[in-house]
């Protein structure tokens, strides 16, 4: 499965005026580094939990459909929480496509959740590549829109590479109270 952002998220989740009051600058000197700091930290923070804070476009690319998925009729998409279904592709062995949208939805919420809903279910024939799902996730498109506890965890972390003087630390081990904010927000997998 590899995910492609086609349309990454328009702002932070954390705004530069708002960490710069959180790390008690008061300059516009470390401007560009307490941007960056943010921008690593939110990018750790989802990445550890599966969520976009700022609604993105994404694309999801398969192989072939997750075992389960015809039983089930759903499939879990790695980003959540879900927006809205863009599109569904599946090609064939000569790399010709099915636009199948209309078999599929995309309850919006925290699951992100694609439903097999109608017709006949569409298998890829091309062994690489063969099926494309396009669609939105993130809690929406303002920094106000973000649970607070993932904004507070991105403070937190940036925060922790600020007082190191070191951007690497973003990282490297989690600090536990990043750790206890991100905790709810973890997909545990048994």
């Amino acid at each position: 499965m590899i995910v492609t952002t086609l349309a990454g998220p328009a702002a932070e989740p954390v705004g530069l005026a708002e960490a710069k009051d959180y790390l008690r600058i008061a300059g516009d000197g470390q401007d560009e580094l307490v941007a960056a700091l943010i921008a690593a930290a939110r990018a750790r923070v989802e990445d550890l939990t599966g969520v976009a804070m700022i609604a993105r476009s994404l694309r999801v690319s398969l192989d072939g459909w997750p075992r389960g998925t015809v039983e089930r009729r759903w499939m879990r998409l790695p980003v959540r929480p879900a927006g809205a279904l863009s599109a569904v592709r599946v090609f064939d062995g000569y790399g010709n496509v099915s636009v199948v949208t209309s078999r599929f939805m995309l309850p919006a919420g925290r699951a992100a959740r694609l439903m097999w809903t109608d017709a006949a279910f569409p298998w890829p024939g091309q062994r690489v590549g063969g099926i494309e799902i396009d669609y939105t996730a993130g809690f929406g498109e303002a920094p106000e829109d973000v649970a607070d506890g993932l904004k507070l965890a991105v403070k937190r972390l940036a925060a922790h590479a600020y007082g190191a003087r070191d951007p690497e630390t973003i990282g490297g081990a989690l600090p536990v109270d990043v750790a206890g904010l991100i905790g709810p927000w973890r997909r545990v997998q048994l």
